[in-house]
């Protein structure tokens, strides 16, 4: 039999791209700010091929005058993308303001179709050769805007088309149809070639220019990727190398001082003062504060080595939660609270590492048992929540502020004046970071449910076992 941790089920909206990391962000910005020189040369394009086609091809249906304002109406929203987007000349350049960045993307797509739209119906309508050029605008979405945004847009191009083909269709209208744009019904006219030649030259010299140059910023980007994974990877061995030095250095004598102080207080160094012991007794719980302290980070050096995983076994939440309880009910007790365990006759097992889980459910319950005032219920459930085992430690505390949840399982950060003072014990701040990194390390997720005045529901979810 092999023990598999169930996969984690896929998060709501999946891979919509909703959200746009920001070096995405600055690949966006880099090649739609190349997009408005290509934009430009389209304007000079149009005109000229206005110009070109009446007088000098023949197409005297062409109309000049509408195609100029046509060309003038797509400089005027190119000088505003190209106003912002001009930034991104450097490709280094980083992103800012990814909502206007998208929201100008999304609005020079939108405006390029319908000018696109507007040209074709001047130059033969549905049956224009230039109905081609949907396909390079729809490419370009789909490779730089997120999934959402270049479906919504690749829709927007058929619906316009097929607006093209049903006005024309239906009669309502009949677009302008120069003679040598479209095909005719006889043998190949001359300026038609043309035509076609010159359309699919443009559209195939504009692609080949357009993925060039969003080749080249990936490969930047892919780049400056490699450089930052590579700077991580030698921060991370720092990282390790310093929480394993800090954890077998400062064990040993910290171990020795907190015995020697212990024996000093029992009594075996000679009778001591009322004053001395109260001294002593403020140093011995000093010295747990730390204890505990070095204890998340020896936690933390554990979870920094690739060695973990292989010492995953089967893992009963259940019967680690009633542990806890019945260790730390008397722990409770002495605060006035009331620690319950509920669990199920069934509850799957876990893959994990039964010592790391057993001390993130700790911090969960000591965390209950400190910032909840005297006389508070504390419940431990364990839940069955396929494909997941859910671990929850609730409270009737004071509950956390909404601002404030998305911190708490961040290093060093602590809530703001928590706990009774009587009762309040100072933390490392380290306690719910070990938690979320522990849960993580073993393919869960954590996370608070809270209302201030309401308590709170602090849950850890581990996928189940699959045997």
């Amino acid at each position: 039999m092999r023990l598999l941790p169930a996969r984690l089920p896929e998060s709501p909206g999946g891979d919509d791209g909703a959200a746009v990391p920001p070096d995405h962000g600055q690949l966006i910005g880099r090649s739609f700010y190349i997009y408005t020189r290509v934009r430009t040369a389209v304007v000079l394009a149009i005109v000229a091929a206005a110009v070109f086609g009446r007088h000098v091809l023949g197409m005297n249906a062409i109309d000049v005058r509408q195609l100029t304002i046509l060309a003038a109406f797509i400089t005027l929203y190119n000088v505003v993308a190209w106003f912002f987007f001009r930034r991104y000349r450097d490709p280094d350049a980083p992103a800012e303001s990814l909502t206007v960045l998208l929201f100008l993307t999304y609005a020079a797509v939108v405006l390029d179709f319908i000018a696109l739209t507007i040209a074709i119906w001047f130059v033969g309508g549905a049956r224009s050769p230039f109905t081609s050029f949907y396909v390079l605008h729809v490419m370009v979405s789909c490779t730089l805007l997120p999934r959402r945004a270049a479906l919504a847009l690749t829709a927007l191009a058929y619906a316009l088309l097929v607006g093209l083909v049903a006005v024309e269709w239906t009669g309502l209208a009949t677009p302008t149809i120069p003679v040598g744009a479209v095909a005719g019904d006889g043998p190949l006219d001359a300026r038609y070639a043309f035509t076609i030649l010159v359309v699919n030259g443009s559209l195939f010299a504009m692609s080949a220019f357009l993925l060039l140059a969003i080749t080249r910023s990936l490969q930047n980007l892919e780049q400056r990727m490699r450089l930052a994974n590579g700077e991580l990877v030698r921060l991370s061995q720092q990282r390790k190398d310093f929480l394993n030095i800090a954890a077998h250095n400062l064990r040993a004598p910290l171990g020795a001082v907190t015995m020697l102080l212990d024996n000093m207080r029992g009594g075996l160094a000679g009778a001591t003062t009322e004053k001395q012991r109260d001294w002593l007794d403020r140093s011995l719980k000093r010295l747990g504060d730390l204890s505990d302290f070095m204890r998340g980070i020896q936690t933390l050096a554990s979870l920094e080595t690739d060695i973990i995983q292989t010492q995953f076994s089967r893992v009963d939440l259940g019967a680690v939660a009633g542990r806890l309880v019945d260790e730390y009910e008397d722990v409770a007790a002495e605060r006035g609270h009331t620690l319950l365990l509920e669990v199920p006759e069934r509850v799957p097992p876990v893959v994990g590492h039964d010592r790391l889980l057993q001390e993130a459910l700790v911090n969960y319950v000591t965390n209950a048992i400190k910032y909840t005032p005297s006389g508070g219920r504390i419940a431990v459930r364990v839940l069955s929540r396929p494909p997941m085992v859910r671990v929850e430690v609730s409270d009737n505390g004071p509950g956390i502020a909404p601002e404030e949840q998305g911190r708490l399982f961040q290093e060093f950060f602590r809530v703001p004046g928590g706990g009774d003072k009587p009762n309040r014990i100072k933390g490392s701040g380290l306690g719910l970071s070990i938690v979320r990194r522990v849960v993580l390390a073993h393919g869960g997720r954590t996370g608070v449910e809270s209302e201030p005045g309401k308590g709170s529901t602090f849950f850890m979810e581990l996928p189940a076992l699959v045997e």
